[in-house]
């Protein structure tokens, strides 16, 4: 997102999502009892991907998957792959080889702090670290990296990892089992400050290297989706491996910046490494020996530098792409692609030219209720705001069209969809789409409130309830003001605010009502659902028979028949009490330049997203093609 860092963002939404409050328990009547719901609308909104038929499945096959990205379909004359040259960092590299990206100004501060684990890192592109796997939810398609399988055992309390013999680190050590269980004992062995410290701290009772290239880890409970929680980039999610030989020997890794070039730090295993850093810019260049190129996983990338320039604002992005001094911008409002589109032949996005201008992203944005505060506490509320926006509508006139509503807290990825599509019947009678006037009336009277001479709700006092919508201006600004019109025409109080430290406030549980999005699932259902669970602190939602269902998922293998029933199971709670209104699907709408690059992700070739700050990033990086 705009000017939010990678680890910024992340520490957001998950916050945002935890903090759903959602107080009344799942044994109250679904408020929509009152009112027969309206035939169902969703199918169609489902048809920016397949839908398909929920078919039983056994967890999946990853360390089947081949690691060879897709084929390239530039037709582009062939361009000679990089080779070694003696310097480091490459010198005089052509802007036709250099790979230029907006990025957040966030992303290029912390100068001189290469270690992920260090206060201070800003991230940048994650071009240096390397996961066990990675995973693009668009082609809904799994690479073995670091890893070359994986398997639990019986009762899925154990995990084994087989790790590829022939990865290395930058320095030419290799990567080993150490490495894997070293950075797993700094999670254990740590306050549960860092972003997977908590659950490392949960699931994993022991890890240990049983050979130079298998790791086991001893499970405290059941868990078939740590695979994918912890070892697998997507999104922003995944945990970052840390060479052991280095910084075994480091008393503080949260003051261990891992940055000097006379070393030859940072130590990394990715295809490119961090060549400069400067005020403004950071440059990574490419690695002229680069252990998955040389084991032939995949060919040498052609992007022989990557170099992050920081984007103050949308309007600056936009002129820098036009004019051809950079590649690839940040997250665009939809007017503001169309107007680049409209300007400079040379621009396209991953829809081509035509709305929704991008991809969806795994970040469906909701309105969500404080329920530990009164009128939010009552579920009639909530589904009487639910019935007073038209999410259709805040997509024509908000995204102009470019868009779509959505029903579910889910983005409406390939392996997502089968689950949403098993729920046809629970979503038809739970309408979260219906736009109905009549509906907000009946259940507003029913909670024991009235209209006040303005036409505004008021409690029995006479007191209008706190309607004010925070959501972040420079992400939900052209949508968050229609919403809170829509709820004003309902009879609710309500205004879109952003004040000088909003951030706070949102994380702080001052707000009655906001907009934010939600960091979960992406292959399967349970991440979404475990955001709404009651083990978090900061959720004011204790139901124990959703958490028991949640923690029943967690204990069944990914894709497996039991998860559509508890899929269903724990959205016939969740309909009830409405923790939140689904509004949209969010899309990334970033614009992509063709003057130096070719054979970017699109519909055609959805081989993977275009955000710079994503794990599975490096996956464009093996794709793109010169354009001369």
């Amino acid at each position: 997102m705009p000017q939010l860092s990678r680890r910024r963002f992340l520490v957001l939404s998950m916050s945002a999502a935890a903090g759903a409050a959602v107080g009344a328990c799942a044994k109250k009547k679904a408020p929509t009892a009152t009112a027969e719901p309206a035939a169902p609308t969703q199918t169609a909104t489902l048809t920016p991907l397949p839908t398909s038929t929920p078919q039983p499945a056994t967890p999946p096959p990853l360390h089947t998957e081949t690691p060879r990205p897709p084929t390239p379909t530039a037709t582009n004359t062939p361009v000679p792959t990089p080779t070694r040259e003696p310097a480091w960092p490459r010198e005089d590299v052509s802007r036709e080889r250099t790979l230029v990206c907006a990025t957040s100004s966030n992303e290029v501060q912390g100068i001189g702090i290469s270690n992920p684990y260090a206060m201070g890192f800003a991230g940048g592109a994650i071009v240096e670290q390397e996961p066990l796997y990675y995973y693009s939810a668009l082609a809904d398609r799994t690479y073995s990296w670091l890893a070359e399988s994986h398997a639990y055992n019986d009762d899925g309390t154990e995990l084994t990892f087989h790790l590829r013999p022939e990865a290395s680190w930058s320095d030419g050590m290799p990567f080993t089992a150490a490495d894997v269980v070293y950075t797993v004992q700094m999670h254990l062995d740590r306050p549960p400050v860092w972003r997977y410290s908590g659950d490392v701290q949960k699931w994993v009772k022991r890890v240990e290297a049983v050979g130079d290239h298998t790791v086991r880890l001893v499970l405290n409970e059941p868990n078939w989706r740590l695979h994918f929680q912890l070892f697998t980039y997507r999104g922003s999610l995944g945990m970052d491996l840390i060479p052991a030989h280095i910084f075994q020997d480091v008393e503080d890794p949260e003051k261990f910046e891992f940055y000097d070039p006379d070393k030859d730090w940072p130590v990394v295993t990715g295809a490119y490494k961090t060549a400069a850093f400067e005020v403004t810019h950071k440059y990574y260049d490419l690695r002229y020996e680069w252990w998955a190129a040389e084991a032939g996983l995949v060919e040498m990338p052609r992007v022989e530098r990557v170099a992050l320039q920081p984007s103050p604002d949308r309007t600056v992005s936009v002129e820098s792409i036009i004019q051809d001094q950079i590649d690839l911008t940040l997250d665009l409002h939809p007017s503001a692609v169309k107007e680049a589109l409209d300007q400079a032949p040379q621009l396209t996005t991953f829809s081509g030219r035509e709305p929704p201008y991008g991809y969806v992203d795994w970040w469906p944005a909701s309105m969500w209720f404080n329920v530990s505060e009164e009128p939010y506490d009552d579920p009639r509320v909530r589904w009487a705001m639910a019935y007073a926006i038209d999410q259709q509508q805040v997509v024509d006139v908000g995204w102009k069209g470019g868009g779509a509503p959505t029903n579910m807290p889910y983005p409406y990825y390939p392996a997502l969809v089968r689950y949403i599509d098993s729920i046809a019947d629970l979503l038809s009678e739970y309408n979260v789409l219906e736009h109905n006037l009549d509906k907000v009336e009946t259940l507003m009277t029913e909670a024991g409130f009235t209209r006040d001479g303005e036409g505004f709700w008021v409690d029995a006092e006479g007191t209008r309830p706190p309607a004010d919508i925070l959501a972040p201006s420079d992400i939900y600004g052209d949508i968050a003001p229609l919403v809170a019109e829509q709820l004003r025409m309902a009879g609710f109080d309500a205004r879109h605010i952003w004040p000088a430290g909003g951030w706070g406030i949102l994380m702080s549980g001052e707000a009655n009502l906001w907009i934010f999005g939600h960091g979960g699932s992406i292959l399967d259902p349970h991440a979404t659902l475990d955001l709404y669970h009651g083990r978090h602190p900061t959720n004011r939602w204790k139901n124990a028979a959703f958490d028991a269902i949640v923690d029943e998922m967690a204990g069944t293998p990914i894709g497996a028949p039991e998860t559509y029933d508890q899929f269903r199971q724990a959205f016939e709670i969740w309909f009830q009490e409405l923790p939140e209104v689904p509004l949209v699907q969010w899309y990334h709408r970033m614009l992509t330049n063709t003057t130096y690059w070719t054979n970017w992700p699109s519909e055609e070739n959805p081989y993977n997203n275009t955000y710079i700050e994503h794990g599975n990033f490096p996956l464009l990086l093996w794709n793109l093609e010169p354009a001369q």
